[in-house]
């Protein structure tokens, strides 16, 4: 009979146990998760700020700019002048505005932002040509551009294809807070995946460091 007693207490002693146990891990296991959830907020947060800085920077950059062009006159007809026929097929710009889009020493002529490396903050340097595709993507509103996000070949593909799209991304975030519409603007990643230049050298890691404006349809 005492051992059957003594069975008895003993598996009552190991089930609590075991239960402790169980509630033990349950708790390491919600204070883990709660962790994890607590350090992702932390990391959204810090990300939401940095995106806020960087478009008050870039606002304070494109008034300046503003404050330039109206210092000189004539600074917004030099950069964009209006298309004799103002004709957009579909998405597709049409006559006059590729001859502005290619013409030698314009700043339209210009299609890529350039960066510095491991970074995706636009330089001050190419806030004009930034500001010249917002005003003519403005002026014809059913145009729609591709922004083409680039790294060079350091890092790893995963790596790269971020910043790549981060990148593209700033672009988009300067040209809409100029007040192009959000729609005009796609934006997209190639990486390390298609380079200008092939060296190993500063010289040519500093050409793959960009992002392009790319307006479908253009002619060869």
């Amino acid at each position: 009979m005492r051992k059957i007693l003594f069975a008895a207490v003993l598996s009552m002693l190991l089930g609590a146990c075991a239960s402790q146990g169980q509630k033990g891990a349950d708790i390491e296991q919600r204070d883990l998760f709660d962790q994890q959830k607590a350090q992702q907020s932390s990391q959204d947060s810090a990300r939401q700020a940095q995106i806020a800085k960087e478009q008050e920077e870039l606002k304070r950059q494109l008034e300046e700019q503003q404050r330039r062009q109206q210092g000189a006159g004539q600074g917004d007809q030099a950069i964009v002048r209006p298309l004799s026929d103002g004709s957009v097929g579909g998405s597709q710009l049409k006559g006059d505005a590729w001859t502005q889009l290619k013409e030698p020493g314009s700043t339209l002529a210009k299609r890529s932002v350039y960066y510095d490396y491991d970074s995706y903050s636009i330089k001050e340097e190419f806030v004009p040509v930034i500001d010249a595709h917002a005003k003519l993507l403005m002026q014809h509103t059913d145009t729609k551009i591709a922004v083409q996000g680039n790294c060079d070949d350091r890092g790893s593909r995963e790596y790269n294809l971020a910043l790549g799209q981060r990148r593209a991304d700033s672009v988009k975030r300067a040209m809409v807070l100029l007040g192009v519409g959000d729609k005009q603007i796609e934006t997209v990643s190639f990486g390390a995946e298609k380079p200008v230049a092939m060296g190993q050298d500063e010289e040519s890691w500093a050409k793959n460091r960009r992002s392009d404006i790319v307006y479908p349809g253009e002619p060869k």
